[in-house]
């Protein structure tokens, strides 16, 4: 349903403090999906759009938090760039100039970059991304929000006493794609970020994945491969696991969460052998980081149980 008088369906996903000082480079993707629905994506329609481009504005306000050498406009345009970089994904967007209103608004079908807003996102949150859908997942309103009481830095080079904009911003943009938090403690759909760290400014493969799925491109997925399974502890089904791919030589490529009745699927694999473990949600990454994957089911994650080769 799109008429303009629907309430939009609202999600919001938030990017964290880092909760570990270090932690194991992995990665994984997984989607934002509609409340209730038992896994309906949040995506652009992006035949629907002119020129298929998804559009976006950046507030003219900006906070005292940011500072660095270079305009916080160059630095989002590098971030958006990174998406629309990856040779399988569809995604395009298309910058639409600046806006006065600092605040967000889920109800203009404005997509709003805002590093000047009053609200507050809450203790530990560097910034939010907060969708607006109709009833099918068909995304028509994202803002994002930047935290005003956390410092940020827009130079190119690292700054240790900073969290770098350009990596922020990329993250966020990935959940404007309607991609999840990834389950694992690295790549750019992490849901911690720390002072100093660049490595979100570059989609990593299991992003690239997530992101191609949504809008496939170049032959994808038809080129990759696929890996499906059911999981089960003691002959129940186990719920919200994190089940990763990893390349046989030892790199991690891409995971998925598994289903309230233990299905996984991790499509859009590169040729190769793989090895395939399941891991529970519990530390770094919790549930409540994956909170749009677990309300689109409405079940209790499955706990209690090691990492397992499946």
């Amino acid at each position: 349903m799109t008429a303009r008088g629907v309430r939009p369906v609202l999600v919001a996903a938030v990017l964290l403090l880092a909760a570990l000082a270090t932690a194991s480079h992995a990665f994984a993707y997984a989607f934002l999906y509609l409340g209730s629905s038992n896994g309906v994506p949040r995506r652009w329609d992006l035949a629907s759009l002119p020129g298929g481009r998804v559009p976006w504005q950046i507030s003219t306000a900006v906070g005292g938090n940011v500072i660095g050498n270079r305009a916080p406009i160059d630095v989002l345009t590098e971030a958006f760039s990174a998406w629309e970089s990856l040779d399988t994904c569809a995604i395009r967007f298309a910058f639409q100039g600046t806006r006065d209103e600092r605040e967000r608004n889920a109800f203009d079908r404005v997509n709003l970059v805002t590093l000047g807003a009053s609200e507050s996102l809450g203790t530990g949150v560097l910034a939010a991304a907060f969708l607006s859908s109709d009833g099918a997942g068909v995304l028509n309103d994202v803002d994002i929000v930047f935290a005003s009481n956390v410092p940020y830095t827009t130079s190119a080079a690292p700054e240790p006493d900073a969290y770098d904009l350009q990596s922020i911003a990329t993250h966020e943009i990935g959940h404007l794609l309607g991609l999840e938090h990834s389950g694992l403690a690295r790549g750019t759909m992490a849901p911690f970020s720390d002072r100093g760290d660049v490595y979100q400014r570059t989609p990593h493969e299991d992003d690239r994945i997530g992101g191609s799925l949504l809008y496939p491109d170049g032959g994808f997925p038809a080129l990759g491969g696929s890996r499906a399974g059911r999981l089960t502890l003691a002959g129940s089904p186990v719920f919200l696991a994190n089940v990763v791919a990893a390349d046989i030589d030892g790199p991690i490529v891409a995971s998925a969460f598994s289903r309230p009745d233990g299905s996984y699927v991790i499509d859009g694999l590169p040729p190769g052998v793989y090895l395939v473990y399941a891991e529970p949600l519990d530390g770094p990454v919790l549930p409540a980081n994956v909170g749009g994957f677990r309300s689109a089911f409405g079940a209790t994650p499955t706990t209690g149980y090691g990492t397992f080769f499946h």
